[in-house]
Parts: C-alpha cells; structure tokens; sequence
C-alpha cells in the first residue's frame, strides 16, 4: 500500500516537472480616451446658417419693398394735408374766399409790373426769398399749402407748398418764387415744380408721359381749374424764357429734372387753362378713379410682400423645428 501510494505521487511529481508554467496574461485596463462627439458643433453650424439664411431673405424682401412702402406712406401723409386743406377752406365764408381771391389776384398784379427774376427751382445755390406778402396769399391754413394739383392720365395727387426748398420738394409740390400764384385769371403764368426718381416718393416720375391734349387739375379755394398741355420741352436749367407771362393768357407749368439720374436738363410741361372736362366733373368717372390706383396698388403690393415675408418666415420656422427634432431622435 505504501508502495503504490508512493508511486503515484512521483508520477504526479514527474508530471508537474515536464509541465511548462503559462505565462500569466496582462490585465486589460478600460481606456481612459474620450472620443469628441462633433454633433454639437455641426448642429450649432446649421443653426447659425438657417438664421443668416433667414436674415438675408427678410432683409432682401424690405430693401425691395422700400420705394413701394415709403411711397405708400409719403401719398397718405400728402392726401392727409390736402384733406386738411379742403376741411379749412370749407370752414371760410363766401366773404372771406372772395377776400383771398382778391389778394392773391393782387399779388400776380404787382409781380407783372415789377422785374421779378425767374430761377432754376432745383438750384440749391441761386435760391430767392419770398416776402411776407408771398407767404400770406393763399395760405389759408398757415401750413404753406396753396393748393392740390391733380394729373388723371399719370396718377399724380399732391399738395402744392410755397417755395421749392428741399423739404418742400421731399414729398410735394413746390411753387416756384416769382411766378405767379396758381389762382388762375389773365396774364397769369404759374410754375410749379416736382422731383424725378426720389427713392422716398414718386412725385413727377411720370411727367415725360404727358402729352399735348393731356390735361391736369389745380384746386384752389375750393375751385377746380383745368389745364391742357399745349407743349413740352427739355431745356438746359438756365434757359427760362418760357415761363414768362404771355399776355392775356392764363397758363401754369410743370417742371421737372431729366433725363432720369441725370438731371442736367428741365423738362417743362406747359398749360393753358380750358374748361374743366366732364369726366372730371362726374366724380365717379375713369379718369378720377386712376387717382385712386396708385393708392390701392401700393397697398396691394405692400400686403403681399408681408405675405411673402411671413410666408418665409414661417417656412423656415416649420423647417427648423423639423430639423430639431430629427436631430434629438438621433
């Protein structure tokens, strides 16, 4: 017994000997690397470009509808003061219009048997002074208006202003110092003065398509005077030999710069006083509605462009949050 108990541990013993230990294996210790995730960046990245995307588009849209919408504005602040006007006018008696026509009729007298020099309206630096007798007569309302000038065939409606100063010609009509006042009557020849191409207004952008035959409406004191073109003609700013009385007639004359940006000539329309049309006189007719288009197109215009801006707007909205969600999903 003791024998085999003996053998079989040197067989053992023999075994662990021809035996090759193992080589114990590395521990594997867990990464301390942290990967960056660039999601985050590439959202923020898309954000920003949605919102400059958004920002040029809207800002786009308004440097478009500029013109349109300050014109738009500038016309109803002009209907405004005409409206103001009239409401004056009807307030006075017959005793006091009578006493304005009277002073203003005067006051084209007095200028026809002096030497009164006509100038260039649009010459910041050849301007001349009116007097207080210029600035009395047909100011019933004390704010400079003398009046509304109507053009049907080119949809003009704009107050008329003493004097031709910038501020005057920013959103009106200027009434050029010197000539007679647009009251109307023999002798008379009145000169009135608009800008071309202002981005703020369109004022007289339109008058080169005025033709002879053509005829625009001066209202004073509650009186419609009709005038017809009878002629025009580009000049150089000096030569104002044409906008001197001529007797016994009553005339008025647009003027205005040209060519278009240019403005190194004068475009002059020239008027003789006619009977007021029956078209104008109907109140209802084609010919005063044109007035009203402008009005209404701008105001078109100027709807649908805040539709197409909400509408963007909007779009990109709904796309953005799409897109954030999807992101969140993700």
């Amino acid at each position: 017994m003791v024998h085999a108990k003996h053998m079989k541990h040197d067989a053992e013993a023999g075994e662990n000997a021809f035996s090759p230990a193992l080589p114990a294996l590395p521990t594997r210790r867990p990464s301390t690397t942290h990967t960056t995730n660039p999601a985050p960046k590439k959202k923020k990245k898309k954000l920003v470009q949605v919102i400059a995307a958004i920002v040029f588009v809207v800002g786009g849209l308004l440097l478009l509808s500029y013109p349109f919408v300050s014109d738009w504005l500038n016309q109803q602040a002009q209907n405004e003061i005409s409206a103001q006007q009239e409401q004056k006018v009807a307030t006075l008696s017959q005793d006091n219009l009578e006493e304005e026509k009277k002073a203003a009729t005067a006051y084209n007298t007095r200028l026809l048997s002096g030497s009164a020099q006509v100038i260039d309206p649009f010459d910041a630096h050849n301007t001349l002074p009116g007097n207080e007798d210029y600035n009395r007569v047909l100011n019933v309302a004390g704010d400079g208006v003398m009046g509304e000038l109507f053009i049907p065939s080119i949809s003009v409606d704009l107050p008329i202003y003493h004097y031709t100063t910038d501020e005057t010609l920013a959103h009106g009509v200027g009434h050029v110092v010197n000539t007679s006042v647009p009251i109307g009557g023999p002798s008379t020849h009145a000169v009135l003065a608009g800008h071309t191409g202002l981005p703020s207004a369109r004022l007289f952008d339109r008058l080169e398509e005025l033709k002879t035959g053509d005829y625009f409406i001066i209202r004073v004191l509650g009186e419609d005077h009709a005038y017809k073109v009878t002629s025009t003609e580009v000049v150089l700013p000096e030569e104002v030999m044409s906008l001197s009385v001529e007797e016994g007639k009553d005339q008025v004359t647009l003027v205005t710069c040209t060519p278009y940006g240019v403005n190194t000539h004068r475009l002059l329309v020239h008027g003789e006083r006619c009977e007021v049309p029956d078209a104008w006189k109907n109140g209802s007719n084609a010919e005063r509605h044109a007035l009203e288009l402008p009005q209404s197109r701008s105001q078109i215009l100027l709807f649908t462009i805040a539709g197409i801006i909400l509408s963007s707007l909007l779009v990109l909205i709904v796309l953005l949050v799409l897109k954030i969600r999807k992101n969140k999903k993700d």
